[in-house]
């Protein structure tokens, strides 16, 4: 019985050897593969830039002889670690030498694989490549059962960055069971203005989901041009895409379009109106300072905070209206002009000018702080006549504040 044990003891202690001995051989082996790559990268890296800003067509004649087939993968690192970092003619020197070795072909090859990764893999480095041929083979893959692949797909379409790509794109923006539709939408926003054509001539036979996405694409890509577009939708019988079009005009801030917006203030469904709100506080027009105060007694909460922000938005004038609002009779405009007027540091500001040298300031200041004290909203109030730094401005604060809130 010793015995057994003792074979058994040497026998684990065998495999551990032996485990240990590969765990070291193949440490060693991939630290000189390593060194070989890097020693590699340091010898064509230089030769293959110097290429990139020469006149040379073909990219073989930089390596002279010393281009070996097992080079391959160093020199496709290289050429895609410099390809994400460069533009314009840089880029497409980098991008025709991947072609003129032949990597451009096996990553179309990749895209057949039966392996889904490299399916994907193929996918991404193809955008990289910037080579148009790849747009048919990529716009099959958006159709690939996998959605890893069928993402880097979209990515790489919209790499490629032309109108071409855009309308493939677009209708992925119709299946919002295969896609994330927000992702789809990045990335055709990341294309810029040329994808703004694509979704405007796609938006008619979209999903509404769909429809949606192109008012908010159109809108973050800024373009003035599709200002009369994004009019015409805010006229649609659905609310939710007269709200995205409001919405959408307010981040393109075209001042033309003032008059449709002071309109939606008064549209009988609430989320134009809190888009119109918004839009017109995105673009400081002064001249909606009426409306918008009239807004802020909207029945509904989103109307009223967006006045409200549009208001603080507009600087002293819009701060004035907020001030006016503070004794309104009606009590949501009053809780939300004090509200904005905390978050815009007026209220402490008024505080500080109780001391003021200048009586026209002493009595502004405490007119105003009065109404606050008389709507009840005085929570801001007490903060300050406890901590504010100016013991002056303390006791005059408590003298304000009702005995029972003062302390």
């Amino acid at each position: 019985m010793q015995q057994v044990l003792i074979w058994i003891i040497f026998a684990i202690s065998g495999i551990f050897l032996v485990l240990t001995t590969l765990i070291i051989v193949n440490k060693a082996w991939r630290e000189t593969q390593e060194a070989t790559i890097a020693r590699r990268r340091k010898e064509l890296e230089p030769k293959i830039l110097s290429w990139v800003h020469g006149d040379e067509k073909t990219v073989r004649k930089a390596f002279g002889e010393n281009f070996s087939t097992s080079d391959t993968g160093v020199i496709e690192q290289i050429l895609l670690d410099h390809v994400q970092r460069v533009r314009g003619i840089e880029r497409d020197r980098l991008a025709q030498a991947m072609d003129q070795l032949g990597l451009v072909d096996g990553y179309l090859d990749g895209l057949n694989s039966r392996r889904w990764w490299r399916r994907a893999e193929s996918a991404e480095k193809l955008g990289l490549s910037t080579t148009k041929r790849a747009i048919q083979p990529l716009s099959r893959a958006l159709d690939d059962e996998i959605h890893e692949v069928r993402l880097r797909a979209a990515k790489a379409l919209g790499m490629l960055g032309d109108a071409a790509s855009a309308l493939k794109l677009v209708r992925a923006l119709n299946e919002p069971s295969r896609w994330s539709t927000i992702r789809v939408a990045d990335i055709l926003i990341g294309m810029g203005h040329k994808s703004v054509d694509a979704v405007i001539e796609a938006f008619p036979g979209l999903t509404r989901e769909g429809q949606l996405a192109v008012l908010d694409i159109v809108g973050r890509v800024r373009l003035v041009s599709v200002t009369p577009w994004l009019v015409e939708k805010t006229k649609d019988e659905s609310t939710d895409i007269r709200a995205r079009a409001f919405h959408a005009l307010g981040s393109i801030g075209d001042p033309s379009v003032t008059p449709e917006l002071q309109a939606a203030l008064n549209d009988k469904e609430w989320p134009v109106r809190a888009m119109a709100a918004k839009a017109l506080g995105r673009m400081r027009i002064t001249e909606a300072i009426p409306q918008l105060a009239k807004a802020l007694r909207d029945e509904q909460w989103w109307v009223r905070h967006n006045a409200g922000r549009a208001l603080r938005a507009m600087g002293p004038l819009g701060l004035y209206a907020l001030e006016r609002l503070v004794a309104d009779g009606d009590v949501f405009a009053r809780e939300q002009a004090i509200l904005m007027l905390e978050e815009a540091g007026r209220v402490d500001e008024r505080a500080a000018e109780l001391v003021h040298e200048g009586p026209d300031e002493r009595r502004v200041a405490k007119s105003l702080l009065e109404k606050i004290v008389a709507s009840g909203t005085t929570g801001r109030l007490r903060v300050l006549s406890r901590e504010h730094p100016v013991a002056d401005v303390r006791r005059e604060l408590s003298a304000l504040l009702p005995e029972e809130v003062a302390s």
